[in-house]
């Protein structure tokens, strides 16, 4: 497989050599090859000096120059396209880099999988202090192939970046797709759509595949009027196209949430003098005559909604939103900002400092909560309060309690302010449901109303080492914390029928209260399964090899200092040729991983690691019982067996309990890896035990059990 990575380049002598450093620092693999065509745009700067320093630097670089008179960037990819000679097309923009393994995630995709073209998270590259940051819902969370073209608009609505695609050249061709030359602003919207129009498959990556560099040069950080012709050439362009697709979410995209408001409205209409407005009248209203009604209707929010499109209404509405722009800056600064700043600090601040002092948060809650008790209680109320996993848990339970329009669902944050306390206390005090998946600190010294339910769905499925009253003394302080803070439940819902007396011990709970229902994480590992090769693509791995995956529990006495106890690269350096190997560590410890070549898959969705992993290496982690819905090996390193059994202890005698072979030392644990087996019968066991009431509907469950008990 060879790349053709194209680059634009118009004055671009301080940035392209980052450029093309950051391709020359690709994953090294015989599998790809790449050629590099850089399109000079009549630069006037040393951009070809800096281009051609590389031929001296890297002899055997396949790297190629073009110069041309100043055209603008479609019409130099336009010719980096022409005379690419790749099967797989990406474009770079002078002032941007590639990720380490950009390459590498493209080549997995198309390797594996017949697509049109594959896409990528993308990244924002800092200048000023050399930080990256990602936007993780850029691609709407979808991930792997896509072959459902309803999709593709709604994905890639706010994904229309040429730079974050790599494109087979064939499909190019046969469609006959090109930039739209000449222009230079939205021209990403045309091609995009253009793609989607022709595209059958797509590949979605859950990596960043570029980063774009944030700096005050970026190429359409500055309005200029013209701007308007080229986003008049892009819509009536893209009418043309005529796409059997809607294109709903495109134009809320462009009218509402960004460049409708951003570019025209902030820039061109706030942003400039106002001597410049007389410009910009007749190519708006060009725009706007061209762009269907039924968008700018739905779209356009009342501030800025231009309902009379002749000249002077267009001028008159660009003044309105001038003058109202005005006030509010005056007003915001005169009076909002420095009030909010106020209230802010003693909202937060100083309420966390008098707590924390007085230690009095415990009797204000529980003041706040006998207080709102005095007012009726709201039918079908139901309240999820989030706790350390924000809604990760409870995220699909209240998607499906949204669907019925009867009931009224509230969300609550993690956060301590005063403001956000007030608003729990009321809220639960309303609430006839009450849910939470973890310890809910809030609900430690307040006794529920008769006619409120407080539901526990916890989040760890099985039963494995022990907790909540089980792990504390008997008659002791701690044991008496820990019966406070369940003794708000009326319910919990655990994963299957083997689990229940565990969990009545841990929560000093009834057997009647304890509902074997299912559990969110193995919900998600049912409904999300892909292919283990599509899972490890994802993942980045390569789909020949075998994955292990080290996940070991959390500990509390290593709360603020985790250290890995396992030390990889015995393990590489014996079974690297044909295993690759990656860490997950527990979501509330933060560790970053210093061995070189493994992965570290700790931020990766659960259910994703899982589904790629050949073999898992655990120790106490409840994360056994969600793996063992594939049936496949568990070893287990417990290298603290002595200490954690006295600090925590098992419900089952562990060394008779854990499916799998165990090893105390790493030594052990390299002979173990040595033949590991597809399915492991005691895993597969292990399921059908602790897990059988899993059945990917929990959350469907769940909102059955809630209607049952207010009666709906």
């Amino acid at each position: 497989m060879k790349f053709s990575i194209i680059i634009p380049a118009y004055n671009a002598q301080r940035t392209i050599a980052d450029t093309i450093n950051s391709i020359i620092k690709q994953k090294i693999t015989p599998q790809y090859t790449y050629e590099i065509l850089v399109v000079n745009d009549d630069s006037t700067d040393d951009t070809l000096l800096v281009c051609e320093s590389f031929f001296y630097l890297y002899p055997n670089l396949n790297l190629q120059i073009f110069t041309q008179e100043n055209a603008g960037l479609t019409a130099s990819r336009n010719k980096g396209l022409e005379n690419s000679n790749g099967d797989i097309v990406i474009f770079v923009d002078a002032d941007d880099l590639l990720p380490l393994d950009a390459l590498w995630h493209y080549y997995l995709a198309f390797s594996s999988h017949k697509l049109d073209f594959a896409a990528g998270l993308m990244g924002y590259y800092w200048q000023h202090n050399k930080s990256t940051s990602v936007e993780k819902n850029y691609l709407k969370g979808y991930k792997g192939l896509i072959e459902d073209k309803s999709l593709f608009v709604p994905i890639f609505a706010n994904a229309v970046s040429a730079c974050t695609k790599a494109y087979k050249k064939e499909f190019l061709v046969q469609y006959d797709l090109w930039f739209l030359e000449g222009k230079h602003l939205c021209e990403d919207h045309f091609w995009t759509l253009q793609l989607l129009k022709h595209a059958q498959a797509i590949f979605l990556i859950d990596e960043v595949v570029l980063y774009y560099q944030m700096h005050p040069n970026n190429s359409v950080g500055n309005w200029k009027n013209n701007y308007l012709e080229d986003m008049i050439a892009v819509q009536e362009n893209i009418l043309k196209l005529q796409i059997p697709l809607d294109l709903d979410t495109y134009y809320e995209r462009f009218l509402k949430n960004f460049d409708f408001k951003k570019r025209i409205v902030e820039q061109a209409i706030i942003g400039q003098e106002s001597a410049k407005l007389q410009e910009i009248i007749k190519p708006l209203q060009r725009l706007l005559e061209i762009i269907p009604i039924q968008y700018q209707q739905k779209y356009m929010p009342k501030w800025y909604a231009f309902k009379d499109h002749s000249q002077s209404g267009i001028y008159q509405e660009m003044l309105r939103i001038r003058r109202n722009r005005k006030i509010k800056r005056f007003y915001k600064k005169a009076f909002i900002k420095p009030l909010t700043g106020l209230v802010n600090t003693a909202n937060g601040l100083w309420y966390r400092k008098l707590i924390h002092k007085y230690q009095c948060r415990h009797k204000l809650l529980k003041f706040l909560y006998k207080s709102f008790s005095l007012l009726p209680i709201k039918k079908q109320k139901i309240t999820l309060a989030e706790c350390i996993y924000g809604m990760k848990y409870l995220g699909p339970i209240k998607e499906i309690l949204l669907e019925d329009s009867r009931l009224f669902v509230k969300t609550l944050n993690y956060r301590i302010t005063l403001s956000d306390d007030i608003k729990r206390m009321y809220h639960f005090a309303k609430s006839q449901i009450i849910l939470i998946d973890n310890y809910y600190q809030p609900l430690f010294n307040i006794t529920p109303r008769k006619e409120t339910l407080v539901m526990q769905c916890w989040h760890a499925g099985g039963l494995f080492k022990k907790f909540g009253c089980d792990s504390v003394i008997k008659g002791s302080k701690t044991y008496e914390y820990e019966t406070k803070i369940h003794k708000s439940y009326s319910y919990a819902f655990v994963s299957g029928q083997k689990t229940i007396k565990g969990y009545m011990s841990a929560f000093n709970l009834k057997e009647e209260q304890i509902i074997p229902i299912g559990n969110i994480m193995a919900d998600k590992v049912i409904k999300n399964q892909k292919s283990q090769k599509e899972a490890k693509i994802l993942l980045g791995i390569n789909p020949n090899k075998k994955l292990i995956v080290y996940a070991p529990t959390f500990r509390d006495w290593e709360r603020n200092s985790f250290k890995l106890r396992l030390d990889f690269q015995p393990l590489v350096e014996k079974y690297g040729e044909t295993y690759e190997f990656a860490l997950r560590i527990h979501p509330t410890t933060n560790f970053a991983i210093e061995q070189p070549n493994i992965y570290n898959f700790s931020s990766k969705e659960e259910w994703l690691v899982l589904n790629a992993a050949d073999a898992l290496i655990a120790d106490y982690s409840s994360i056994i019982f969600a793996y063992s819905y594939f049936g496949r090996p568990i070893y287990f390193y417990p290298y603290d067996y002595q200490m954690y059994l006295g600090q925590k202890g098992f419900y089952e005698d562990y060394l008779n309990f854990v499916p799998g072979d165990i090893a105390f030392t790493q030594e052990k644990l390299l002979d173990l890896l040595e033949d590991i087996p597809q399915v492991s019968p005691r895993v597969q066991q292990l399921w059908r035990d602790y897990m059988g009431e899993c059945d990917g509907n929990t959350a469907h469950k769940i909102v059955d059990f809630i209607k049952e008990k207010i009666s709906l």
